[in-house]
Formats: structure tokens, sequence, C-alpha cells
């Protein structure tokens, strides 16, 4: 009787006249337990898998099969007495398992053929996650806020892309009044959710907020990461909570000291003040520090003049606005 190396019966620990039903029984099981993901930092995981349903093409077939018994896989026997997998549907494969592919987004692997296992894997991760037999995937997408919500806190609203967990069932499919009616029972969006996101105050450049369950689909959800990514006026940057960059002043105004507004803080220039010369204000930043440097610069500094005068006219105009508003 055929035996030995990688006999199919054995890889499978089933008898030889075990049924459809429990080699297909036997091959779910199997499949589930040597998945890489279940067995991190295994190495001969995927190879494990790989003979587990290389065995299973073979004893599902029943020509297959019968081939295997009458010959093995190796000795005497004609051409095709090989084990030959070059015409195997892995497609249909999966399927007898009873665990949905969507073969749409497998990236062109091939459904029959010598199938290059460490490029199916990555639509068999993606499979098993969305059978809920898998922990899944965190998400990470980068959200641009104004230095003014960065500073006092605030809400934001950003996408994330599909396919997410549904926020209305968490992932169950199921709501109090029965399917969920978000995600027609799937447990997951494949388009995608906006959701409103609390920024904490004095938020620093980077941070990444955490939104539990609201990342892949999977038992359970995986986490969505939102990294925060402070929007600067060019020539400021952030370094760790302090906000560094340059003021520039005219000759005249470096002579004399002045009160500017710099990325909305007031700045006190000193009279005297040299060609750069530091400047700090405490709490300028982000829960830190307003850093500066001095640049002594005529031309940018009749610009930021101007720029100065424009906002305290504008400041003006709201001021007699809102208190001719208050007037009976």
């Amino acid at each position: 009787m055929p035996g030995g190396a990688n006999d199919p019966y054995e890889v499978l620990g089933v008898p030889r006249d075990a049924d459809a039903d429990a080699i297909k029984r036997a091959y779910r099981t199997l499949a589930l337990r040597n998945h890489p993901d279940r067995n991190p930092g295994d190495a001969d995981a995927e190879e494990r898998f790989k003979t587990i349903s290389e065995a299973y093409a073979t004893l599902r077939d029943p020509e297959a099969r019968q081939r295997f018994d009458t010959y093995g896989h190796v000795g005497r026997g004609p051409v095709g007495a090989q084990p030959d997998f070059s015409h195997v549907d892995w497609r249909v494969i999966f399927q007898e398992a009873d665990i949905p592919i969507d073969w749409s987004r497998r990236g062109g692997v091939p459904t029959t053929g010598n199938v290059v296992f460490d490029a199916l894997f990555r639509g068999v991760t993606t499979m098993f996650r969305q059978a809920g037999l898998l922990p899944g995937e965190d998400r990470e997408v980068r959200a641009g806020v104004d230095l003014g919500t960065a500073r006092t806190g605030g809400r934001k609203r950003i996408h994330l892309p599909g396919p997410v967990t549904c926020s209305t069932c968490r992932g169950s499919g199921h709501d109090h009044e029965g399917s969920c009616a978000t995600c027609g029972g799937t447990g997951r969006l494949a388009r995608g959710i906006s959701v409103d996101v609390t920024v904490p105050a004095r938020v620093r450049p980077g941070t990444k907020l955490r939104l539990a369950g609201m990342g892949g689909p999977g038992q359970p959800p995986g986490d969505a990461y939102v990294e925060v990514a402070v929007e600067l006026p060019t020539g400021f940057r952030s370094e760790g909570r302090d906000l560094v960059g340059e003021v520039y002043v005219t000759p005249l105004e470096a002579s004399r000291g002045l009160s500017a507004i710099v990325l909305g803080v007031p700045v006190s220039v000193p009279p005297g003040v040299r060609d750069g010369q530091g400047v700090q204000v405490a709490g300028g930043g982000l829960g830190g520090d307003l850093v500066l440097t001095v640049r002594i610069d005529i031309w940018r500094g009749l610009a930021r003049a101007a720029l100065d005068t424009a906002r305290s006219a504008l400041t003006a105009i709201r001021r007699t606005v809102t208190d001719e508003r208050k007037l009976p």
C-alpha cells in the first residue's frame, strides 16, 4: 500500500477509507491551525499549510486519489503518478473549506497552476480575516490639523479607507433590530467610513490617536491610528513641544524694538537686537515654547509689518461690529 513522505492521508490525519466530508473537515481544521498568522515566528508554517492544501487537493479529486492509492507519489506507475497540481483550481479548494476569498482583489495571483504560495498567502490572510478567523489589521491614516486646533483641541473629520469594521455593529453584523442596516449584515464597510476624531489640546506633531476597533475586519477587529500632522507656515517647524522659526524685522525695528504677533502669540523683540539673536516665548508652543531667531531684513521686515497692520485693522473691525450688535 503506498505511503511515505507527504502521504496525504497521514498529512490530514484521516484513514484511507475516509469519505469526502471527513477529509474536508480535517483539511479545514488543519488549515486554520497551521496558518502562519496563528504561528508567529514559525518559519515552517507556510510550508505546512502548502503541504496540507496539496494533500487535500489530492484526496478531494477521485482520479488523483485513485492514482495515489494505486501508485503513490513516487515509484512505479505511469506518467502522472507524480504529484501534479498544475491544473488544481485553488479557488475551489478554499471554497470547499467554507472560507470566502475575494479573488477580484488577489493582485493577479492565478486560481490554477503551481501557485506561488508566498503570493497566495497575502490573499489567504485577507480571507481568514474577512471570515473572522484572525485578528483584523491595524490601519494608519494621516490627518492635517491647523495650529489653532492643535493648541486648543477640537474635532477633525477624517476618512478611513475600506474595508473597515462597521462602526454601528462593531463587526457583529447585527444590531438590536436584527441584521445591521449600515453594513447589510457583513460586519464591514468596503467603501470605508468618515468619522470625527477628538484632537487633544497641545497635541504634538506625529502623535497617533487610537480608534479602538475601527481598523480592518477580523476577530477581534483591528484598530485605526490617526497620525496628527500640524500644519505650520513655511519656515516653521516643531521640535518636541516647542515651535521653532524666524521673525523678520527692519533695521529701524531692530534698533527701537517692537511687539509682533507670531503664530498667534504676542512676541516682544527688545531694542538693540542683533541679527541671529534668539527670542523665546514661554508657553508659545504646543505645550512648550515658541523659539525664534531674529533676522534683520528690510524687505521681509516691511512685509511682516504690513501683515501685522492688516491683522490689527481686521481685529479692530471685528470689535466694532461686535460692539454695534450689542447696542439696543
